[in-house]
């Protein structure tokens, strides 16, 4: 039997296994006066991380995000800014990120079904392990969701993508060297360039195909990570 390429799958949240919750989203717009196509959503987050990228901007510097997600649901002009307010604020919440991505759970059962041990690595406010629990879709050790190795939350251990650290505490909790790991991400700034300065190889989510000159393995879901797996 080959030998399976890779010891552990390191996993982003946001982006990868949830996106913000639609109903939060299209109540809090309509609260300050503006009205959402909640089909616009899904692209939208998209969208907005590709500005992320494009501007290089900097960890936990979200202007760029927001001005791209609410030129994408069509607020420009002088509602530019207040949509921008609403999502600076909606940000700043606490389990926003409660909406399970289509490909999630079939995605996990996939990867999980590969006999390759999950971490997830997300950049959140402490909470992440909670809320993924929460929602069914995983836990550390046995339980209703997929089994995880460990959730590595900056919120929790001081230290973000793309700073190496986190990576390197993730290869510490499972004792695994960075070449024989990957790292599942949305975001070039964050994700990628974080895990290749930890010399892990990283893996582009880009359901959008938004990215096709991109310089790194490129997946539409989360379901296709389990082939690199094989």
């Amino acid at each position: 039997m080959a030998e399976r390429p890779y010891d552990v799958v390191f996993l982003d949240a946001g982006g990868v296994l949830v996106c913000p919750d639609p109903r939060i989203i299209t109540d809090r717009f309509a609260a300050a006066g503006l009205t959402v196509d909640p089909t616009l959503l899904f692209e939208a987050h998209y969208r907005g991380v590709l500005a992320i990228d494009d501007a290089t901007a900097a960890p936990e510097e979200f202007a760029d995000y927001h001005r791209a997600y609410a030129t994408h649901l069509g607020f420009v002009d002088d509602q530019a800014e207040p949509a921008a307010a609403v999502l600076r604020g909606l940000w700043e919440r606490s389990f926003l990120w409660s909406e399970p991505l289509p490909w999630a759970a079939d995605g996990l059962a996939a990867i999980a079904a590969t006999g390759v041990p999950i971490v997830v690595v997300s950049n959140a406010d402490g909470t992440v392990a909670r809320l993924l629990a929460e929602l069914g879709l995983l836990q550390v050790g046995p339980g209703p969701g997929v089994e995880v190795a460990a959730v590595v939350d900056s919120g929790a251990v001081g230290v973000a993508k793309p700073d190496p650290g986190i990576f390197h505490l993730a290869l510490d909790l499972v004792g695994v060297t960075a070449e024989r790991a990957v790292h599942v991400g949305d975001a070039y700034q964050y994700d990628v360039l974080g895990a290749r300065a930890a010399g892990v190889h990283p893996v582009l989510v880009d359901p959008l195909d938004l990215r096709p000159d991109a310089d790194v393995d490129r997946v539409a879901s989360l379901v296709d990570v389990a082939a690199l797996l094989a």
